[in-house]
């Protein structure tokens, strides 16, 4: 047992130990480094906001409700010296997701007791420990551990195990509602407060009951005597209230959920889900069919993984002779055959009920981001599948073991096949682990696989931009336009750009086209006023200026550069107003300081 347990503890943390060293990137920015409820004072502000650390209550929040998270996020930054550095959290996620692969391997153990497999000693593998080292290395878990957001995935999915292994616990005891259900069901509530799907395991946990408490009597003479189908069945009373139990916990969760929300939905933009704002049915449903074909080909061969998958990166199908409607039509027909496999009196009940719950791993954690019950606000998310393939990997080595039962000849080669699968998933981890390590890496990387991507080609050109590459960033920015007509930010930033390289008539035509998609846009009004004030228009430039303010009153930039524009007109009272303004907004604001000391220096004073 020990050498397993080092084993599955060296597997999981190989591909990742040398890409520790890494920076925050992506969406680590958004949740981390400008998230308040990480770095401030107050213990209890991750209860109010979002996961990005918006009031959960506000028309402007994703509703991602993850306070036990963010709370894991302030010990890293506390122990850490009140610094952030995404090496120590990097450190941490690897930790989760080792601690993750020892309870997977549990799972399985579990599950595998429980099936009680005939004829185990002719086909000597041991599944729970192979499906384990697979579900260690596996690709599509990289985003979850090098990606520093990614935490949620990991802690959700470590108290989802525990709930689920402690659940198993209590169907043995005598009496129904005893301390380990109470226990599952608390773990089951901390594992939705970390990432909202933690809540499915409630769901895993009935059908996991009900598949291994349903008895089915007299088979044979059903198709003469299909009236005594329900005499047939036989359910343990235990399992019936157990369920009962469940679901009404499932509910107040849910309830209470709703409640902290503020019994609203999140308003997700047609760029983050285009599919969900189609208005016609066909398109809706052949694209979402294409986005599951895609996440169990992301399951199968990660091949082309990327860090964000809107905006065009995945095409709306809208027609049938689209060819990607074959595929579609591929996965359908597997599933259908699958079914009639598992469902033929040939197929040994103990192989259905393993393979009906390595699928209800898969399915039920999948089921809220399926856009099902919900619309969500991605189109692919690689960490979401972290759950789910807990149940691909039990459903791979279940595959591998009939082949060793049916094939004695070449049992060795199947072995060895299953073993090269390993190396290489293992391989293709670490060469990812590596590109999350930068945003350089990170988004050229992703070039290759969304190159329709308009956010791909905009993150490229920030990260030109930073590099100080601005004709890169140019024909970035540009391409990223060019596939998202309403693109507004990079519109902003590209006309920033420009405006460095004193073309201020096309600077000015971009920040009029920002303006025009989005009223409400402080920055590019701001910015507008910068290049009003160059091309000498200062009255046109001060009603930017002002209006850039009536969308953002806390903008200390904004107060300087109309400080500047104060000075140009010679008004120096409103001038060193402003700058003071600033200054009040941000006391670091070394330019508004700067000009202040400047102005103060070369006024007489009577």
């Amino acid at each position: 047992m020990y050498f397993k347990l080092f084993i599955i503890f060296t597997v999981s943390a190989a591909p990742f130990l040398f890409s520790l060293h890494g920076d925050f990137v992506f969406d680590d920015s958004e949740a981390i480094v400008k998230n308040k409820d990480v770095t401030s004072k107050s213990w209890l502000d991750s209860f109010s906001n979002d996961f990005w650390g918006t009031n959960i209550k506000s028309n402007h929040s994703h509703k991602s409700y993850r306070p036990l998270t963010i709370l894991t996020y302030r010990l890293n930054y506390i122990i850490n010296n009140r610094q952030l550095s995404a090496t120590q959290f990097k450190v941490i996620n690897l930790i989760c997701h080792i601690i993750c692969c020892v309870l997977v391997w549990k799972t399985y153990s579990c599950i595998w007791a429980r099936v009680k497999w005939k004829n185990e000693e002719k086909y000597a593998i041991d599944v729970p420990f192979l499906a384990s080292l697979l579900f260690s290395v596996h690709p599509i878990h990289v985003e979850a551990i090098s990606g520093i957001v990614g935490r949620a995935d990991l802690l959700a999915a470590m108290t989802f195990l525990l709930s689920f292994l402690i659940y198993d616990v209590s169907m043995k005891k005598k009496s129904i509602f005893n301390i380990y259900l109470c226990i599952s069901i608390t773990l089951a509530g901390l594992s939705m407060l970390f990432k909202e799907n933690g809540i499915t395991v409630m769901g895993v946990c009935c059908l996991y009951d009900i598949i291994l408490s349903i008895r089915i009597k007299a088979l044979d003479k059903l198709k003469y005597k299909t009236t005594n189908l329900l005499k047939c069945i036989h359910i343990d009373v235990k399992c019936v209230y157990r369920t009962v139990i469940l679901i009404t916990f499932a509910i107040l969760f849910l309830y209470a959920r709703w409640i902290v929300m503020g019994t609203a939905k999140p308003e997700f933009k047609a760029i983050d889900n285009p599919a969900a704002f189609s208005n016609n049915l066909f398109t809706k449903t052949a694209t979402y069919n294409y986005i599951y074909f895609l996440n169990i080909m992301l399951l199968i061969w990660p091949q082309w993984l990327c860090y964000d998958w809107s905006m065009g990166c995945v095409p709306l199908i809208n027609n049938v002779l689209d060819f990607r409607i074959l595929f579609i039509s591929i996965m359908y027909l597997y599933l259908f055959l699958f079914i009639k496999a598992v469902c033929s009196r040939n197929y040994r009940k103990t192989s259905k009920r393993i393979l009906f719950l390595a699928t209800l791993f898969i399915l039920i954690p999948f089921l809220p981001a399926s856009n099902i019950i919900f619309p969500v606000g991605f189109v692919i998310a690689e960490r979401i599948l972290y759950i789910p393939s807990i149940g691909y990997c039990l459903f791979v080595v279940i595959g591998l073991r009939n082949i060793l039962q049916n094939t004695r000849n070449n049992q060795k080669v199947f072995l060895g096949i299953f073993l090269g699968l390993i190396l290489i998933y293992g391989m293709k981890s670490w060469q990812r682990a590596h590109d999350w390590q930068n945003e350089y890496k990170l988004f050229t990387n992703a070039l290759s696989v969304c190159p329709l991507n308009a956010k791909v080609h905009y993150n490229i050109a920030k990260v030109a931009d930073a590099k100080e590459n601005s004709s890169w960033a140019i024909d970035e920015y540009t391409a990223a336009i060019r596939l998202y007509p309403e693109y507004y930010q990079a519109m902003n930033n590209l006309a920033n750009l420009l405006k460095n390289k004193k073309e201020f008539s096309a600077a000015e035509a971009y920040l009029r086209k920002a303006i025009n998609h989005k009223k409400d846009f402080p920055a590019a009004w701001m910015n507008l006023g910068i290049v009003l004030a160059n091309t000498k228009r200062y009255i046109e430039s001060q009603k930017a200026y002002k209006t850039a303010l009536l969308y953002r009153k806390n903008y200390p930039d904004c107060f300087y550069n109309l400080g500047n524009l104060y000075l140009e007109m010679n008004k120096t009272d409103d001038a060193m107003e402003s700058w003071y303004q600033a200054i009040n907004l941000n006391p670091k604001h070394v330019s508004a300081w700067t000009n202040l000391l400047a102005l103060l220096d070369n006024t007489s004073f009577p």
